[in-house]
């Protein structure tokens, strides 16, 4: 009874109950906002609407991979003091680069409007604005994580995403079309960040006078972004290699895999965005982190069995619940793909539990497993099951090596000086 409240009490455990659930709400809203959208602009509005949301993620990949960076020096801050001044520090930095980005847009506007075929540039236009907003509201939610102030990013990102649904489907139905859904997401993007802001108001300083190690930050940065490219190409690299060798039938079966594959990676994300700002806190003040880690992956593999077991023994049920029997074939294949995605996020934990501790050189292993799952479909692709069966092998593999590299350094002592992030008052530049 004891351990169960232990358990139970962990910040791990109330921390992700609130991601968890705020994860499922905001994608439910997300599922409704496309499902409306979708149906108000016809199919062709839709698909100009679905490739400019597409192009907002492309240029989002590198900004977003940082944010682990944000978290980590957060989250390992020591005293209040140095929390206020890298925050305040990051303000400035998130601004600038925020404008970067919009002055960068507006440039390559008339480019990417002609090469996509955008009917309006101001869609594009609308891109960039929407920049200067969402880039600092997604950096404030990451700055609430690494506080370990889970409610507050979580209560951030469902306003946003409501304000996104109930703006952008008024805004269509007044006869806005496609403009009315971009000023949805410039909107929206704004309160998101007035909110985020606010709940980190006490933290801003105007003339921050203690900045990090900045060349701390951009070591620590690199592998960082390595890592976040090698885990996404490792689970949409198949379903580009599947849409170049098959045939549109084939590759739509597979993209059904693929989104029903992706529910337990998605599903148990929320544990890993907890367990990393809890980690990294803990390891840096020399504390014991290995249960925040043990908890967190008993609560995936949890997690994972559940859903594979759905997957196992309703496969047809799960597919024409989602997509209809027009997909049904896919059902024999649905637990290997399951199989595969449930070793992908396992190898996804690891390698953020590591991240956690400032071991860098472990991004080594998803960035060679990424090209050998390229390089393993790009020559052997006779059919889906040997597909999804070379990615369960890659990610197998991957998996091991983590494993084997986690026991090597398990017994690892409390952090030494050369394992501490720079960023406390006496490591100030």
């Amino acid at each position: 009874m004891r351990n169960i409240f232990n358990i139970v009490s962990h910040p791990l455990f109330s921390g992700s109950l609130i991601m968890m659930t705020g994860s499922t709400f905001a994608n439910a809203i997300n599922y409704l906002y496309h499902l409306s959208v979708g149906r108000w602009l016809g199919p062709s509005g839709y698909g100009e609407l679905a490739t400019l949301i597409s192009l907002i993620g492309l240029l989002g990949i590198i900004p977003a991979s940082i944010s682990l960076v944000v978290i980590r020096y957060v989250s390992a801050s020591k005293t209040e003091e140095s929390k206020i001044a890298l925050i305040s520090w990051l303000r400035i930095k998130i601004f600038q680069l925020s404008f970067a980005i919009f002055i960068m847009i507006l440039l390559i506007a008339p480019a990417i409007s002609s090469f996509l075929h955008i009917s309006n540039i101001s869609y594009v236009i609308a891109i960039a604005v929407a920049f200067l907003f969402s880039l600092p509201a997604f950096y404030n939610r990451s700055i609430l994580q690494g506080l370990l102030k889970f409610k507050e990013s979580t209560i951030s990102v469902l306003m946003e995403n409501s304000i996104r649904l109930v703006v952008s489907i008024l805004l269509i139905f007044l006869g806005f079309h496609v403009g009315g859904a971009m000023m949805g997401f410039v909107i929206s993007a704004a309160v998101g960040w007035y909110i985020a802001n606010r709940y980190l108001k006490t933290y801003f300083r105007k003339n921050p006078q203690t900045p990090p190690n900045i060349r701390s930050m951009i070591s620590y940065s690199i592998p960082v972004i390595v890592q976040s490219i090698a885990l996404i190409a490792l689970y949409s690299s198949d379903v580009i290699l599947v849409k170049h060798f098959f045939s549109s039938h084939d590759a739509g079966i597979y993209a059904s895999l693929s989104t029903l594959g992706k529910i337990i990676f998605f599903g148990t994300g929320p544990i890993g965005a907890v367990m990393f700002p809890l980690v990294s806190q803990r390891y840096s003040e020399g504390n014991n982190y290995r249960k925040s880690f043990i908890y967190s992956f008993l609560a995936t593999f949890i997690l994972s069995i559940l859903i594979l077991a759905i997957y196992w023994l309703l496969p047809a049920f799960a597919i024409n619940l989602l997509y209809g029997s027009a997909y049904l074939e896919a059902a024999n294949l649905l637990i290997w793909f399951g199989i595969f995605i449930t070793l992908f996020t396992f190898s996804s934990l690891l390698v953020s539990f590591h991240l956690s501790l400032g071991r860098t050189k472990v991004v080594l292993l998803p960035a060679i497993a990424s090209i050998a799952q390229i390089a393993a479909i790009w020559f052997y692709h006779g059919d889906l099951f040997t597909v999804i069966m070379l990615s369960i092998l890659v990610s197998a593999l991957l998996l091991s090596l983590l494993l084997i590299y986690s026991v090597h350094n398990w017994n690892e002592k409390k952090i030494t000086p050369s394992h501490k992030v720079n960023i406390d008052n006496s490591s100030i530049i």
